[in-house]
């Protein structure tokens, strides 16, 4: 307007990309979705929405419209992600009932029956995991007992891609509590879908016998970097570290940046301990199953003996 001009001012409109996540119902993912960054924040954009079903044992929608805020919501993962805020009247409606109960209390549920909502997409029972590890939250128990359903461990396996499977555990050991999200894996009998047995003839006792320790490793592991990170010693204070580096000439130059860089304060390095953490014990019984495989399939060679003592044969 005039009073801009007057004043100055200048308005310099910018570009801003908008990416599209397609829909793909048969790996459970029903909506497209635009995504954009606004200052430093990803926003997802997703309509209202609502479902229609005809084959009562599928989960893939026959219609998908655009739906109320009330369908909306008691279609989301968990109800402490059903709850809406109305930017016109600035107030947090909680269309479900138990969205704003559920976050004061602690508890991880789902708007509609467990089960449904799970089968739903399956993906759903790793976030719901995840929030509970990131919240450190408890889970409720109608949504453990559906966790546990061999449908949802199948549905987990065929319909949801290996991507992003990889993407919840990483945000798992990204959280406040990687030991309790993957103890409730191990738990949840989902450890079997995650990590999937392979051909190399080991049973499925053996299988649970290796997360437990795992299970044990990761949680030492992880203890002991909290303690460093408490009460320092002194190989894990940044300015004594220097006096236990090599000082060879190649990295003389890089020292004193390299040494500030702790592993207590690495978020990445953390994630990358914690999953070398449990999953070694894993990877000793690859590779002693590979050694028993090989050594049995190696053939046995008769050498003629050598010297006096042949001859006399």
């Amino acid at each position: 307007n005039d009073d801009d001009e007057d004043d100055g001012a200048v308005w310099h409109p910018q570009t801003v990309s908008v990416g599209m996540v397609l829909k793909n119902p048969e790996k459970s993912k029903h909506l497209e979705t635009a995504t954009m960054k606004v200052n430093q924040f990803w926003i997802d954009f997703v309509n209202l929405r609502a479902e229609e079903y005809t084959d009562e044992s599928s989960r893939i929608p026959d219609l998908m419209r655009i739906g109320t805020p009330e369908e909306d919501a008691f279609r989301r993962d968990l109800t402490i992600n059903s709850l809406f805020y109305n930017i016109n009247s600035e107030v947090i409606e909680d269309l479900t009932g138990c969205g704003v109960k559920d976050l004061f209390d602690g508890i991880i549920a789902t708007p509609l029956p467990p089960l449904t909502t799970l089968l739903d997409d399956p993906l759903r029972v790793l976030r719901s995991v995840r929030f509970a590890a990131r919240l450190r939250f408890s889970m409720d128990e109608r949504l453990r007992e559906a966790a546990r359903d061999p449908r949802v461990h199948e549905a987990l396996v065929m319909k949801v891609s290996r991507e992003r499977v990889g993407g919840e555990v990483d945000l798992m050991l990204r959280s406040y509590d990687p030991v309790g999200a993957m103890r409730l894996l191990i738990n949840l009998h989902l450890i079997d879908s995650v990590f999937p047995l392979s051909n190399d003839g080991t049973t499925i006792s053996e299988y649970e016998n290796v997360f437990s320790r795992g299970l044990v490793l990761l949680s030492t592991t992880h203890d002991h970097l909290c303690d460093c990170k408490k009460d320092p010693p002194v190989w894990c204070q940044p300015k004594r570290t220097q006096n236990y580096l090599p000082r060879t000439t190649y990295q003389q130059a890089s020292i004193d940046s390299a040494a500030e860089v702790m592993l207590i304060d690495d978020e990445e390095s953390r994630r990358l301990l914690w999953y070398a953490s449990f999953l070694k014990p894993l990877r000793d019984l690859h590779q002693q199953s590979k050694a028993k495989q090989q050594s049995e399939e190696e053939p046995i060679v008769l050498t003629r003996r050598q010297g006096k003592k042949a001859h006399q044969s």
